[in-house]
């Protein structure tokens, strides 16, 4: 078996960390002590627990979520992998669906995952010959295997000079704030094929969390999530999303922040009580201000976009977060979502 390394998470080039510095807590990234894409799923994790503030802090912070057994955050780095001289790709799809496995004319086999569904195979004894380059990209995540492994050092992936660093920006309206934090881009066979392997991570702010229950919906996918279990939210410590219907309708305005505010001194009350934040949270609404990091291949952006970017009948703060998604996913894979593209720009005049 020949295993040729394709591509992997790439930072999203038009994030500088030093134009960061008044774009919330992005710049920290680049305060982790490790690669791109290990940093990446540190800040994932922060964004979790909203420690953003201690990046780069904890040498073990990945290594010790791997063995608590909170990997969602190694999902947000997807891997591809030519591999040729065995038909072995096919049984690992069916050992594990959160891989997509293509074949090529040649008769080699594209495997793309997540860093995951790597440690998965390795961890039943699958794809131990590609050990070398999943541990160069992300080691915390395979620190179990540092013993075996033959250490390699891999060039950063190339830059692609034809697209517009300007759409890729962090996009903010009306409090809301979508950044593309990175993509894989493989170049592989045809559209259909490439489909199945890119995928892109996002970071999303400024929603609500009425807006996420419809965003975790999209099952393919994978979400770190701000917890309200860890995080205290007493009053002043979290913000509602105001509908703008509701927001030009001073007396309806009035009667939510009244109940807001209501919702903010009880929660506080039941702190005070003892209560945990696990059980304080339960009066918590669904306008209350949530972050998450959320990875999809652009199989399943496509079908989200659909649905909440294009479609008329979307509520209209997803849509609205569907809509700048679809304007940086276009930028950087122009054929894969040109329909999606023609469609909003008809719809919304986009």
């Amino acid at each position: 078996m020949h295993i040729e390394l394709l591509a992997y998470t790439r930072p999203n080039p038009a994030l500088d960390p030093a134009a960061l510095t008044d774009v919330g807590d992005l710049a920290t990234i680049w305060q982790g002590q490790s690669s791109y894409q290990e940093n990446l799923i540190e800040y994932a994790g922060r964004v979790c627990y909203r420690s953003t503030q201690r990046m780069g802090t904890a040498a073990n912070f990945i290594s010790a979520r791997v063995r608590e057994g909170h990997e969602d955050i190694i999902e947000h780095i997807v891997i591809t992998l030519r591999v040729q001289g065995s038909d072995d790709p096919l049984r690992w799809r069916m050992l594990n669906r959160h891989c997509e496995v293509t074949q090529e004319a040649d008769g080699a086999w594209v495997v793309s995952g997540n860093t995951r569904v790597w440690l998965d195979f390795l961890r039943r004894g699958i794809a131990t010959d590609a050990l070398p380059f999943l541990y160069a990209i992300a080691p915390s995540v395979y620190a179990e295997f540092a013993g075996e492994v033959e250490k390699i050092v891999l060039a950063p992936p190339a830059a692609e000079a034809s697209i517009a660093l300007a759409r890729l920006r962090p996009a903010e309206r009306d409090g809301m704030r979508v950044t593309l934090l990175g993509y894989t881009q493989p170049m592989v066979g045809d559209t259909e094929s490439r489909t199945q392997h890119g995928s892109a991570t996002f970071l999303f702010e400024g929603i609500s969390r009425a807006c996420t229950h419809q965003l975790v919906r999209h099952r393919l996918a994978s979400f770190s999530q701000e917890s309200q279990r860890y995080v205290d939210l007493s009053k002043g410590e979290w913000s509602a999303i105001v509908p703008p219907a509701l927001a030009a309708h001073p007396e309806a305005k009035a009667k939510l922040d009244e109940a807001w505010d209501y919702l903010q001194n009880t929660y506080r009350e039941l702190r005070e009580m003892g209560i945990r934040k696990e059980d304080a949270r339960f009066l918590l609404p669904n306008a209350a201000e949530t972050r998450i990091v959320t990875t999809m291949n652009f199989a399943a952006w496509s079908h989200f976009l659909w649905l909440r970017a294009v479609d008329k009948a979307a509520q209209w703060e997803i849509r609205a977060l569907g809509q700048r998604v679809l304007e940086m996913l276009h930028a950087i894979a122009p054929d894969v979502y040109a329909e999606h593209w023609r469609v909003y720009r008809e719809q919304f005049g986009g």
